[in-house]
């Protein structure tokens, strides 16, 4: 009988663990696979999170509905019909022709994406947890649950550290797919282990209500218990995608910063949940003020009120945050956990919460704030549910509202975290005449005095924190080629080198405000590629470098490389790379079969241009890498700033078939030495974590 129940043990406790590896697993495997089709945006991170989070809050639902509605034998045979129907939508890989092929708000075709391809396994697995918890339990009803929500913690951080250092760079994206796939039939196999087991054990085994042993019931949890519950798990999540979101846009949109912090977010349930001690109050409660103003100071240094942190540190003060958060709200939930008998409830709460933090950053935050107001909102959130629960707490020594002293302080130092909020907000849109914010990010159109006095006013385009063009007003500057396009840039030197008459058709990836046009000459057309709806209305309407080309103007609206893929060959003399999301890097321009989209639309003696320009990422060894593939002549070059022409320092690398496109005297002339590495990406094997510049140096 002994070995028996360690049997059942040990098949419960596997079996969970495994439906844990796979449930955080998936979630950045689906999510970087899909990222390259909705133009390679934070936002596809943060409306995978949403769809995943209101997945495990109705896969709690569903296991929470059965558990009190259904008898324990025919809920086990229920779970393993549907186990045996997910079984039949593996493998998970996506369908192709869900890709985006214009711009938009892509959020809900994301979501329809996701649930087609994983949506009935990802559900179950989510039920799953809860549902073998609750049935050994029964089975077991000595031996608290708990002990397996822990292993299912452990699963889950387990799953997420493995795809970064393990999972992605070992195998392609479609043997991910195919792996985790196999992972859910042995799951499935292992579940169904659990439920027989559950259909042969004695219906008074089971249910002991049958033979009138059953304990007395617990009191169910009050409306305002729940409440808190519900508040507790929304503000963390909330957190989350709001600092995860912030980060990816100023980075690069990678896994591993997908992964960080929602290790970290499951790291604090695992320790509040294993020893309340590593939640204590006294610690967190002391932190939490310190990070908070950390991150408005990091804030305010972001602005280029004075030099920005290093990303390092940006990455350490936000997600230092979102821990912080995280410990101080998951701790009081350990510290509020119900009996065993009202278990489903209390997941369901908290995924409930979970969810609407989700929904409240993926879908109502962008509708409701012009700009980026998320981690400002969730840090004041979490404020205000300390003050509550040290109000209400019953034995705590700030109970009441007393010391009195000690609470004008707390309140007063709320009041002042709100404040520099709002002047930081008041800052960021000091001199902005207009802002547009959709699934592509936050978009400003700024107006500040130029860098030398008598020169008048600039108006930038800024998106995110980076600044993706600007003109003079003067109009004798109007077309003058500023930021990154100087005559002194690779771009510039380029244009600059013509020796005939001859037009040129130059393509364009990523339009900024049209600043390339001012080297067209009579003849010359250019044809841009921008995925952003918004830019190309502000580039027509505030600035004059379109509207003003002496060549012919195309714009067309949608991913570069999936229309490049559609079109026939452009015959382009020059092809530009120049397509940012902030600062951050779109992966999916730059690999293998990319490169290969864009030759075949170069002509024979043609240049393809690459701008590589980021404080954070060196992504020459990648243009190296492409290059040596592809036989292909290259020469880099870095341009200085220089405040009278308002140019910017700028990295390009221009790349040619033809080893004599780039023997002119403008291009030889001061470049830059090759890489000293080479990176080979691909679509199925790419890392941006290789090229981190705080990484590499």
């Amino acid at each position: 009988m002994a070995g028996g129940k360690r049997g059942t043990a040990v098949l419960f406790a596997a079996t969970v663990f495994l439906n844990a590896w796979l449930v955080f697993q998936v979630q950045p495997l689906i999510a970087k696979y899909v990222l390259p089709w909705f133009g390679g945006t934070p936002a596809v991170w943060t409306a995978c999170l949403l769809f995943f989070q209101s997945g495990l809050f109705l896969g709690y639902a569903y296991a929470l509905l059965i558990v009190q509605r259904v008898p324990a034998r025919w809920q086990a045979a229920l779970h393993l019909a549907l186990l045996a129907a997910a079984l039949g939508t593996l493998p998970i890989t996506p369908d192709a022709g869900w890709k985006l092929n214009a711009g938009g708000d892509p959020v809900w075709r994301i979501v329809q994406l996701l649930a087609v391809s994983v949506g009935l396994p990802y559900l179950l697995l989510s039920a799953t947890g809860p549902l073998l918890q609750a049935w050994h339990a029964r089975i077991r009803p000595d031996v608290s649950p708990y002990p397996l929500y822990a292993l299912s913690n452990l699963g889950s951080l387990l799953g997420l550290l493995s795809y970064p250092f393990w999972f992605d760079p070992a195998f392609a994206a479609d043997q991910q797919t195919r792996i985790w796939s196999w992972g859910f039939w042995a799951f499935a196999g292992g579940c169904g282990a659990c439920g027989v087991i559950v259909w042969r054990t004695p219906a008074a085994g089971l249910d002991p209500a049958a033979d009138g042993t059953a304990p007395a019931c617990s009191p169910a949890p009050t409306w305002p218990r729940i409440g808190l519950w519900f508040t507790l798990a929304m503000a963390p999540s909330a957190m989350l995608l709001a600092t995860t979101n912030l980060v990816c846009t100023d980075v690069a949109v990678v896994p591993f910063l997908w992964v960080l912090p929602l290790v970290l977010y499951l790291l604090s349930f695992i320790l509040c949940f294993h020893r309340l001690r590593w939640c204590a109050r006294g610690v967190w409660w002391v932190a939490w003020p310190l990070a908070a103003l950390a991150a408005v100071r990091v804030s305010f240094r972001s602005m280029g009120v004075v030099t920005s942190d290093p990303v390092l540190v940006q990455i350490a003060v936000f997600f230092g945050l979102l821990f912080c958060c995280a410990m101080i709200c998951h701790g009081e939930l350990a510290r509020t956990k119900p009996d065993p008998a009202q278990l489903t409830t209390f997941y369901l709460t908290l995924a409930a919460g979970g969810a609407a933090g989700g929904i409240f950053v993926g879908l109502i935050a962008p509708q409701l704030f012009v700009i980026n107001l998320e981690v400002a909102i969730a840090t004041v959130a979490c404020t205000v549910l300390i003050l509550i629960v040290a109000y209400h707490d019953g034995s705590g020594p700030l109970r009441r509202g007393r010391p009195r002293w000690v609470w004008a302080g707390m309140l007063l130092a709320t009041a002042g975290l709100i404040a520099a909020h709002v002047i930081l907000f008041r800052d960021t849109l000091a001199g902005v005449q207009e802002v547009h914010r959709n699934f592509f990010g936050v978009l400003q159109v700024k107006l500040k005095p130029a860098s030398v006095a008598g020169n008048g006013l600039v108006c930038q385009l800024i998106h995110g924190r980076t600044m993706h063009g600007l003109q003079f007003v003067e109009p004798r500057y109007r077309l003058v080629p500023t930021s990154y396009y100087g005559e002194q840039s690779g771009i510039g030197r380029l244009f600059r080198s013509r020796a005939s008459d001859r037009p040129w058709r130059v393509g364009v990836v990523g339009l900024g405000v049209g600043t390339l046009a001012a080297y067209a000459r009579p003849g010359d057309a250019f044809r841009f590629y921008e995925i952003n709806p918004a830019v190309l209305d502000v580039a027509g309407r505030f600035f004059d470098y379109l509207p003003g080309c002496r060549g012919e103007v195309e714009v067309v609206e949608g991913d570069a490389r999936m229309l490049l893929e559609q079109e026939p060959p452009q015959a382009f003399d020059v092809l530009v790379l120049d397509a940012f999301s902030s600062d951050s890097i779109p992966v999916h321009l730059l690999t293998r079969e990319a490169f290969d989209v864009y030759l075949r639309h170069l002509q024979p003696d043609g240049v393809l241009a690459v701008h590589i320009s980021n404080v954070h990422v060196d992504l020459s060894p990648v243009i190296a890498g492409q290059a040596a593939h592809f036989g292909l002549a290259l020469a880099g070059f870095e341009s200085s700033a220089d405040a009278a022409t308002e140019t910017r320092q700028a990295i390009w690398m221009l790349l040619a078939p033809r080893t004599q496109s780039l023997a002119i005297d403008a291009i030889q002339r001061g470049k830059l030495p090759p890489p000293k590495r080479e990176l080979a990406w691909t679509d199925q094997r790419n890392s941006v974590f290789e090229v981190l510049r705080a990484l590499t140096k």
